[in-house]
């Protein structure tokens, strides 16, 4: 596809914007509607053949749920079947009980006489025995059972069978047409004792399947095991041969299935209780006219779009392509001069865009002017870093109070000297590593407390108080170092007493771990802790600040580090003490510190 845009681009020399607008807009909307207008006539007739599949196959199934509802409930009238005094009956007839007979017979009619009340649709409801008494709603009569052919049915059965058996149409003793409905009647011992009977008229078919319509002329009909039509809408139909009007189908297809004959559809459904044949039976050129007149309003609509696509195409093209050649001219000047302001004229999407890249002129100026101040400030405090690691008159002092602890044979003192400034300069260097853990941190600041305290004898103790919660956490190195530099030569070494204390306390709160580095000394007045904490915050000039470098160090160290949300904050009162709060970010693991800038 981008081989064939690149040659068709080269062959035309498509330059202009607004043209590729214009062929852009023609390409995407011309072609697919064009393709749509081809396959959408294919595509209906496609959907034309489900939909009349799918409507004729709704059909049948609300013709068949009512004929299943009104057989289930023939069913369940025969299952009065089963009633004490019709067992009893059944029972004395097969002895030739006169008078026991005589002791059921009223009851049994009246029983008979009460269901056909309740449904006034059935035309008898009766009992038959083996002997051929039949006991109806219309009183007690003697039949055939060899001609009877329901009993015939039931009688032939060679196990116990329950399930009801339909027979019919055919003409009942008054003349008129019925179906008949019955089950078998078994004793003690699955004896057969006779069976119940239902007539139904056959009129009932015509109310539940009259008013079923396939489009406007088709229609559904009914059709028993044997083939023969029990419904039709043309009453003369009645009683023939289905064939008739599928053209002589192969075998029973016609019962279950969907096919077409001719300009016919037709759909076949077998209905399981009665085992007779639900058909549908429509039109299908009378369909596909209705779906031809939406096949041809939708291909004129897909015209109509493809000429109001061609005018939005060029109009759309002048509108877009003039303010797009303004700011194409002012990010061309930007090149080379990132003071121009492109001229924004309208608030769309276009002028959105002009004032974004507005802002990223001028975000970028301001970068590089933060970068450069940033940069050079970043070199000066790494520079101080290390002057701070290694201080020469650190070293020699200490050395000193080597030498005169070896004279006055105090070996002890001074081999945790030696150790302790080893383990001191071993973290301060960190083998290059910017991050080490807290352990760590508090470790070299208690190296670093002890060799000063062997310096100054009992001038000043300390305290160390760290929650064990916090030493596996990472932090920058050397902070709190020149924290407490600043405790003991500006606060407790002043002190006359020798009461000066030193506490180094790290907790955590929420997502937060804080230092305090506090003494009891001399400590400052309000006006210098302000203008210490405005250093700090970037509120006061560096050159105006004339206190406090090894603060500043340390807290735009952490800034840089981690953000301006953390840092140093002081608080002091003058012969009181002082108390540095120090707050850093939570770091765990191999976490890599990312330069910030702000």
């Amino acid at each position: 596809m981008a081989v064939v845009r690149k040659l068709f681009l080269k062959r035309f020399r498509l330059k202009s914007l607004r043209t590729k607008i214009i062929l852009s807009f023609a390409g995407l909307s011309l072609i697919p509607l064009i393709l749509l207008a081809f396959l959408s006539y294919y595509t209906y007739l496609e959907i034309l053949q489900q939909n009349v599949r799918t409507y004729t196959e709704t059909v049948i199934n609300r013709v068949e749920r009512n004929l299943q509802i009104y057989l289930s409930d023939l069913e369940r009238i025969l299952e009065l079947r089963n009633d004490y005094y019709i067992l009893q009956y059944l029972k004395l007839s097969l002895i030739d009980d006169i008078e026991g007979n005589q002791k059921y017979t009223y009851r049994l009619w009246e029983n008979l006489n009460n269901i056909k009340k309740y449904k006034t649709d059935l035309r008898e409801v009766a009992i038959t025995t083996l002997k051929g008494v039949k006991i109806g709603c219309y009183g007690v009569t003697n039949v055939d059972l060899s001609q009877n052919n329901l009993f015939q049915i039931l009688a032939n059965r060679t196990t116990q069978d329950n399930t009801m058996a339909i027979y019919g149409p055919h003409d009942d003793w008054l003349g008129g047409k019925v179906f008949s409905v019955g089950c078998a009647i078994y004793g003690d011992y699955d004896n057969f004792l006779g069976i119940m009977s239902i007539d139904v008229e056959l009129d009932l078919l015509a109310r539940i399947c009259r008013d079923i319509r396939l489009g406007k002329s088709g229609y559904v009909t009914l059709v028993d095991q044997n083939g023969q039509i029990i419904f039709h809408p043309q009453p003369e139909l009645i009683g023939k041969s289905v064939g008739l009007l599928l053209g002589n189908p192969v075998g029973e297809s016609w019962r279950s299935g969907y096919y077409t004959h001719g300009n016919r559809v037709i759909m076949g459904k077998t209905l399981p209780l009665a085992n007779w044949s639900i058909i549908g039976i429509s039109d299908r050129a009378e369909l596909i006219a209705e779906m031809t007149t939406v096949a041809r309003m939708s291909f004129a609509l897909i015209v109509g779009s493809i000429i109001v696509v061609i005018l939005v195409a060029l109009l759309l093209s002048g509108v877009l392509t003039k303010p797009l050649k303004e700011l194409q001219a002012s990010m061309r000047a930007a090149a080379d001069n990132l003071n121009t302001i492109v001229p924004v004229r309208t608030d769309d999407e276009i002028g959105q865009l002009g004032r974004a890249f507005n802002q990223m002129l001028t975000q970028i100026r301001q970068l590089m002017r933060q970068s450069v101040q940033e940069q050079k400030k970043l070199r000066q405090i790494e520079m101080q870093v290390l002057q701070e690691q290694i201080k020469p008159h650190f070293i020699y002092n200490t050395l000193e109070v080597i030498i005169g602890l070896l004279e006055t044979d105090q070996n002890e003192d001074v081999i945790k000297m030696v150790e302790a400034l080893g383990a001191f300069f071993r973290i301060s260097l960190s083998q290059g590593r910017e991050l080490i853990s807290i352990k760590e941190e508090v470790d070299h600041v208690c190296n670093y407390l002890y060799i000063q305290k062997l310096r100054h004898g009992e001038k000043y103790d300390y305290r160390i108080e760290v929650e064990d919660g916090i030493v596996h956490f990472k932090t920058l190195k050397l902070l709190l170092q020149p924290l407490v530099e600043n405790a003991i030569y500006h606060g407790v070494r002043s002190l006359v007493s020798n009461e000066g204390l030193i506490v180094v306390r790290g907790y955590r709160t929420e997502e937060t771990i804080c230092f305090e580095v506090s003494d009891n000394g001399r400590g400052m007045p309000a006006d210098l802790v302000m203008a210490l904490n405005r250093s700090l915050r970037g509120e006061q000039p560096e050159d105006q600040a004339k206190h406090g470098y090894g603060l500043r160090n340390v807290h735009e160290r952490i800034v840089l580090a981690f953000g301006q949300e953390y840092g140093l904050w002081l608080t002091s009162t003058l012969d009181q003490g002082t108390r540095v709060v120090l707050r850093l970010p939570m770091i765990k693991g191999d976490e890599r510190v990312e330069r910030r800038s702000g």
